[in-house]
């Protein structure tokens, strides 16, 4: 009896432990956090967004101050869980477009899209930025990693629609964005949607989070089947929930894929795996060079023809 009372307290302490661990987890990257690194506090320290992360910062900073004084309207829609999920408008000079912009993990559109104002505006589209669930001026605990925010994406781009009835739409989304766009390409967008822009978007959540528990914390993959069955508990979704693979494997819209082949966090061929498994119309620029959410920095040029000639294109 003994014996079993031991095997027992044993077991329910590494129980016990396995949980901490996976709340750990959920605190540090699940759990919304507001104090993130913006150019006016200071560059992310992690080491997987170079070899340009630091230079990436240092682009961003003259942009970020005026992007966020523009006459921006707020617009709202509420999640199909009841979030109140927020976006700064700008309308453009009529030329029938609409951009809907979706930012990456622990970021904000100035952040990622400031530097990008100023060609968007020469195209004369109307510029819906997102601010994500659990970021910015939007509600929300746990951040989505595009399980939850797919279904956003969606609500989006009725709200769009709503807005501007006659207009094309199109989504343009950075890292998580990038992932939220691509894994709603699954769903019922709004019929007004012509086209997909995603920049360094990931595969799958899964496979990023056992990525980052070695090369960050040095931890076996194993701890990530804890963390997500914690996840699952407080944040209501598993890591295998959403996959751009199997997402675009079924799209039906056109595709502008684009990444860095040094991008440590979605590597070469994980953004080949997503290009090659989209079944819809696509292009691919691959930035030699390029780390994490760099390729507009990188790739200027190229960048802007690819994306000028996507939107202008007739459907």
């Amino acid at each position: 009896m003994t014996a079993v009372l031991i095997v027992l307290i044993v077991i329910c302490a590494v129980l016990a432990l396995f949980y901490a661990v996976g709340m750990k987890f959920v605190r540090v990257l699940i759990l919304r956090q507001d104090n993130f690194p913006t150019p006016e506090t200071g560059a992310s320290s992690s080491s997987l967004l170079e070899p340009t992360g630091k230079a990436l910062w240092a682009h961003n900073i003259p942009y970020f101050g005026p992007f966020r004084e523009l006459p921006f309207d707020e617009i709202s829609i509420v999640s199909d869980d009841g979030l109140t999920l927020r976006a700064d408008m700008l309308r453009g000079s009529g030329t029938g477009k609409t951009v809907i912009f979706f930012h990456g993990y622990k970021s904000e559109p100035a952040c990622d899209f400031a530097a990008m104002y100023d060609f968007y505006k020469t195209l004369g589209c109307d510029l819906i930025y997102v601010h994500m669930r659990a970021h910015g001026k939007s509600d929300g605990t746990y951040i989505g990693f595009g399980a939850l925010d797919r279904y956003d994406v969606v609500q989006w781009t009725n709200k769009a629609a709503e807005l501007f009835p006659d207009n094309d739409i199109y989504l343009h989304g950075m890292s998580m964005g990038a992932a939220s766009v691509l894994q709603s390409m699954d769903l019922e967008l709004n019929e007004n949607v012509r086209g997909v822009i995603a920049d360094c978007g990931y595969s799958d959540l899964d496979t990023v989070f056992r990525n980052l528990v070695g090369k960050l914390y040095h931890l076996p993959a194993m701890f990530v089947d804890v963390f997500e069955y914690v996840n699952l508990l407080k944040a209501g979704y598993g890591f295998r929930e959403a996959s751009s693979v199997r997402s675009v494997s079924v799209a039906r819209v056109p595709l502008v894929y684009i990444c860095g082949d040094c991008d440590r966090y979605v590597p070469k061929d994980m953004a080949l795996s997503i290009f090659n498994a989209c079944k819809s119309e696509k292009k691919l620029l691959l930035v030699p060079g390029a780390g994490h959410a760099a390729s507009y920095m990188c790739a200027k040029d190229e960048y802007e023809a690819l994306v000028r000639e996507f939107i202008g294109r007739k459907n």
